[in-house]
């Protein structure tokens, strides 16, 4: 006698339920594919060394306090991409001049394409790890990130990398694999602080916000269907969590498997040694998916960059790769890949200082987002306030750790 209310009642909370993860669907962008790309695959293997590093009391509560840092970068950046619907280097040069604009692009490219060097390594270590010989893998890999990114148009190669980065999920079930004794948690929560900490924690810092990223954040809403601030912000958000979920599980697996510490040329190896082949096979799906994402999303920016910068984008949708500096992205990536076949190439601290050379470069990043933000002649009744002091913080925070690392 009840059932077709019950019925009625089934049938509307599926359809609420329906209509919410369509909202979550439609927000995901450019937000949450910065984030997952910034867990990029030497942030990976950065994570990973960290972890097994076996210092969890003070990496996991850097990463809490990194997210609302991340946020507060990225939604500012937000913030300059819908109150000016202008790209980054353009803003910048009418900010601070052309010149300082082209030198910014200048360093920051050479830093993406440093980063660009541990994606290809990881990318070409997950490949070998499944049964592919390192010169395939990594040709594949190379081929892989240049046929994505030559694409014509922006939003069809965002969101195939969106769909992509379900991939890196594989992490969650490669972490469930491992079954550690409670001495191995307790070893894992252990560990003084000193000044070798502090360096994972800087490289920890760079990963967690990088300089391209602000890039990437204003170019991809100028570019791509972002339209109001509260739909970046949503989309930022969810980027910001998953980035943290992401981290935590792959700290985790390094701290958990065995008490050795990580070393050699293909940390992979040490996975599979340690933790066998299901575990290992599963992390490597995970690093080439995390590998693949960073570096086509990077090589777009440094391409945003440097076009911007150097001459004018015409048309909004057209992908950055295809105008005249096409030639220098191509160049870019191609030698990024050549340098991994470099003989007894020590990809662990590659990683650790790809990431660590970021944070010495965010300052400079921050300084200039943050007079941008909070110039009244640019960004109009959305220009920030208060925010310029967190902001300012923000950047104190970065150089004292920088010098805490390199002067202590």
């Amino acid at each position: 006698m009840h059932r077709p209310y019950l019925t009625t009642v089934h049938s509307s909370r599926r359809v609420w339920i329906l209509r919410h993860l369509l909202v979550w669907v439609l927000a995901i962008g450019p937000g949450v594919l910065g984030m997952v790309a910034d867990n990029d695959a030497g942030g990976v293997l950065s994570y990973l060394v960290t972890g097994s590093q076996n210092h969890l009391q003070w990496f996991l509560p850097a990463l809490v306090f990194m997210a609302p840092l991340t946020y507060l970068i990225q939604e500012s950046a937000l913030r300059v991409a819908v109150a000016t619907h202008l790209p980054y280097s353009q803003i910048v040069s009418m900010k601070f001049g052309k010149t300082v604009a082209r030198f910014n692009a200048i360093i920051l490219h050479l830093l993406n394409t440093i980063i660009l060097v541990t994606e290809f390594i990881g990318m070409t270590s997950a490949l070998t790890l499944l049964g592919f010989h390192w010169v395939i893998g990594l040709g594949f890999s190379l081929v892989l990130v240049l046929g994505i990114t030559s694409v014509r148009r922006y939003q069809p190669m965002e969101r195939f990398l969106l769909v992509l980065a379900i991939l890196n999920l594989a992490f969650i079930p490669s972490l469930l694999t491992i079954l550690p004794h409670v001495h191995t948690w307790r070893s894992a929560f252990s560990g003084a602080f000193s000044v070798h900490i502090a360096f994972f924690l800087l490289s920890l810092a760079g990963n967690a916000v990088a300089p391209w990223m602000i890039f990437w954040q204003q170019n991809a809403v100028w570019a791509g269907n972002v339209q109001t601030l509260e739909s970046g912000r949503r989309d930022i958000r969810m980027g910001v969590v998953a980035q943290i979920i992401m981290a935590t599980t792959v700290m985790l697996i390094g701290a958990l498997m065995t008490h050795s510490i990580i070393h050699g040329r293909n940390p992979l190896l040490w996975l599979r040694d340690n933790g066998g082949g299901t575990m290992a096979g599963l992390f490597a799906i995970g690093l080439f998916d995390a590998g693949f994402l960073a570096a086509s999303t990077i090589s777009v920016s440094s391409a945003w960059m440097v076009q911007e910068a150097f001459g004018k984008i015409h048309d909004r949708g057209q992908s950055p790769t295809q105008g005249p500096f096409a030639w220098l992205h191509t160049a870019s990536v191609s030698l990024a890949a050549i340098v991994v076949l470099i003989p007894h190439l020590s990809f662990a601290p590659i990683a650790l200082w790809a990431q660590a050379l970021g944070a010495l470069w965010m300052p400079v990043s921050l300084i200039m987002l943050g007079l941008i933000a909070s110039d009244p002649n640019i960004m109009g009744s959305m220009l920030i306030r208060r925010r310029k002091y967190l902001l300012a913080a923000t950047v104190l925070i970065f150089i004292g750790l920088s010098c805490f690392t390199f002067l202590a």
